[in-house]
C-alpha cells in the first residue's frame, strides 16, 4: 500500500487537494493502472505535489503550470521512471485556489466538472500527473499542452476517461 506523504504547510488546499488525489490512486483501479499502478502513481504524485508552489499566473483559467528544463528520475523501489520539471506552479489566482470566480468563469468546466468543485480541481492535478509519466510506448502518457487549449482539453478527456469514477466518487 503507497505511503501517503506527511505535508507540512498551512496551505489547506494544497492539503486536501492531495488527500482527494492520494484516495484515487492508493487503489488499484482503472484510473492508477492508465497511471501505471497505484506504487508507481503515489510515488510521482507525492514528488510533484512536495515540488509544486503557490504562485499568481497571468491567467485566471490556468490551474498548474509546469515550465523549464526537466530532469528524468527513477525509483527502483517504485519502478517509477518520470520527469519533473524545473517549476510547478499552482495559479494562486486560478481555478484551484480562487473561490470567488467571476460569473462567466463560474460557468465553465474542467472535463464534465465544474471549474471550482473538487472533482475539476483533482483532474487537473491527475491531468498534471499525466505529463510526468511515460506510457508503454515509451512516450509521455500526456504530450505537452502549454499554450494550446485544444490539446489541453484533449488530454483533460484523456484522464477522465480512466478517472471518472474515482472522480465522481469525491462528491462535494
Amino acid at each position: 500500500v503507497p505511503t501517503p506523504l506527511t505535508l507540512t504547510t498551512n496551505d489547506a488546499i494544497k492539503s486536501s487537494l492531495y488527500v482527494d488525489v492520494f484516495n484515487i490512486l492508493k487503489d488499484e483501479n482503472s484510473c492508477s493502472r492508465f497511471f501505471g499502478g497505484a506504487a508507481r502513481a503515489v510515488h510521482v504524485l507525492n514528488q510533484l505535489t512536495l515540488q509544486f508552489r503557490k504562485k499568481p499566473l497571468r491567467s485566471d483559467l490556468v490551474g498548474f503550470q509546469m515550465s523549464g528544463h526537466y530532469i528524468n528520475v527513477s525509483n527502483l523501489q517504485t519502478g517509477a521512471s518520470y520527469r519533473l520539471f524545473d517549476k510547478t506552479i499552482a495559479n494562486s489566482r486560478g481555478p484551484i485556489y480562487n473561490r470567488n470566480p467571476q460569473d462567466a468563469e463560474a460557468k465553465r468546466a474542467v472535463g464534465r466538472f465544474q471549474i471550482h468543485t473538487r472533482e475539476a480541481k483533482a483532474l487537473m492535478l491527475l491531468h498534471e500527473l499525466g505529463h510526468l509519466l511515460p506510457g508503454k510506448d515509451g512516450n509521455w502518457l500526456l504530450p505537452n499542452d502549454g499554450g494550446d487549449g485544444f490539446l489541453s482539453m484533449r488530454n483533460s478527456r484523456t484522464v477522465e476517461q480512466h478517472c471518472v469514477d474515482q472522480i465522481r466518487a469525491l462528491k462535494n
